[in-house]
């Protein structure tokens, strides 16, 4: 059964996830209550609510996405949206005084950000703002860009590893 809030938004026109996050921003912020929900809750989003979020993402996706201009579509969308995220995030930890290996790992963990757009997308496609080959494309670009966060993180910063004097000191190797 939907929450009052999703129900609320839903029978408004407005998407059920807009209410869930009302609901959400509503909540006091007390830590034994935030501990009691994720206790209660965690699980079963992870092992039960996010695999069925991404198999019906997936059944909206076609095929189509991966043909012809399309295939150049969903290419063009991977490097804006790579470029856009991690030049903008090491543009803005920069100008906040970080150092240029700092920034750009800032800029790479702006990658992981994608999967939240996922539900942006899902939303979209349900309204029919966005169509299924847009949708794949926009899916396969927040994949991707969440899969190369891991090794642009890398990169940037350098393999860290514990010196060998036991002093507990970082050093980049």
């Amino acid at each position: 059964m939907p929450s009052p809030c999703a129900a609320a938004t839903e029978w408004l026109g407005v998407h059920a996830v807009f209410g869930a996050f009302l609901f959400g921003a509503c909540l006091p912020r007390d830590d034994r209550l935030l501990k009691s929900l994720i206790e209660r809750v965690e699980y079963l989003a992870i092992v039960v609510l996010m695999p069925i979020f991404f198999a019906l993402a997936g059944l909206s996706t076609t095929r189509d996405a991966f043909a012809g201009a399309a295939f150049g579509a969903m290419l063009l969308i991977l490097v804006v949206a790579v470029v856009g995220k991690v030049v903008g995030g090491a543009i803005g930890a920069r100008l906040s005084g970080q150092g240029w290996r700092e920034s750009f790992a800032v800029g790479s963990l702006m990658n992981a950000r994608a999967l939240m757009e996922l539900i942006v997308m899902k939303v979209g496609l349900d309204a029919g703002i966005i169509g299924p080959d847009l949708f794949t494309m926009l899916l396969v670009m927040a994949i991707l860009t969440t899969v190369m966060t891991g090794p642009l993180l890398s990169l940037s910063l350098g393999r860290r590893r514990t010196a060998p004097s036991g002093d507990g000191a970082v050093s980049s190797g």
